[in-house]
């Protein structure tokens, strides 16, 4: 659960240290949090970034952030939401996070073609 929460502060490029005080956890929560996390903390993250999917945080299945919800970076532009406009997108830094988005799909399917291959 480690690996996801850093891969969604990378999302956020936020640092982990300013995320646990923007949640109010405490300082070391992430260099700590093993393969549970309490409902609190959930509570605590859902409630400051409701476009967080949980069940990626708990198993890393489906996708890291939810469709329904509007996302923020730091810098308060909405990545989800406000940057389509007619179904076009126009903010630069949501096309640089779809294509890295892209190229680590790309990486894993890469993966599990050369597993399925083996057998």
């Amino acid at each position: 659960m480690k690996e996801r929460l850093i891969e969604f502060l990378a999302y956020l490029k936020m640092g982990q240290t300013k995320f646990e005080e923007k949640v109010g956890l405490s300082r070391g929560f992430v260099n700590n949090v093993g393969e549970n996390i309490t409902s609190k903390s959930l509570k605590k993250i859902t409630e400051v970034y409701p476009e967080l999917n949980i069940n990626w945080l708990k198993t890393g299945i489906g996708n890291m952030i939810t469709n329904e919800q509007k996302s923020e970076n730091n810098n308060g532009i909405g990545v989800i939401g406000n940057n389509v406009n007619n179904g076009s997108i126009n903010d630069h830094t949501v096309v640089k996070d779809m294509i890295e988005l892209l190229r680590k799909k790309d990486e894993q399917i890469d993966r599990l073609i050369g597993i399925i291959e083996k057998k």
